[in-house]
């Protein structure tokens, strides 16, 4: 019976080290997908909307952080805008199938995916809404992550802003 127990004991010790190697074998080597710019987005567009945010955070292992995020637009045009979480330079892969990238040891979160605004009497450009950006560092993190917070239209227009999140 205990050479039973020791066997069970070894095998999950061996899956647990194999697993950890292969997670940061995944994390060092990510797999690159092929990434096209979108048909659909001519070459001329002006962006009249953009987000505002810290560009870095420190982080410890477990804990959790909120960002503020602010969204700027003119406020003479009505305002209809996705957002968006990946890793940078993936934003057209996430615009073209939803499908988010997040460093692993990192949850992140928004809280709103959509923002529709009215247009109003002024003229100028300000912050128009501000969403929160939740990040959590998984217990046994460190290092230092990139994610990208993404405003997108359907049109394929996009644009987003970088956050360096430093874990030690």
């Amino acid at each position: 019976m205990k050479t039973l127990h020791l066997a069970i004991i070894l095998t999950i010790l061996i899956f647990g080290i194999v697993l950890v190697v292969i997670m940061i074998m995944l994390q060092e080597n990510p797999q690159e997908v092929l990434s096209a710019k979108s048909p659909i987005l001519p070459q001329n567009v002006t962006m009249d909307y953009y987000a505002n945010m810290t560009s870095q955070i420190t982080l410890k292992p477990l804990q959790i952080q909120t960002v503020p995020v602010q969204i700027y637009a003119s406020q003479d045009k009505p305002l209809h805008v996705k957002l968006g979480l990946t890793v940078p330079n993936k934003e057209s892969i996430f615009i073209a199938t939803g499908n988010g990238n997040i460093p692993f040891g990192i949850f992140a979160m928004l809280s709103k995916n959509e923002i529709s605004l009215p247009a109003t009497s002024e003229n100028d450009t300000t912050v128009r809404d501000t969403v929160q950006l939740t990040v959590f560092a998984y217990p046994f993190t460190s290092g230092t992550y990139k994610i990208s917070v993404l405003l997108y239209k359907d049109t394929g227009e996009a644009n987003s802003r970088y956050l360096t999140i430093k874990v030690d």
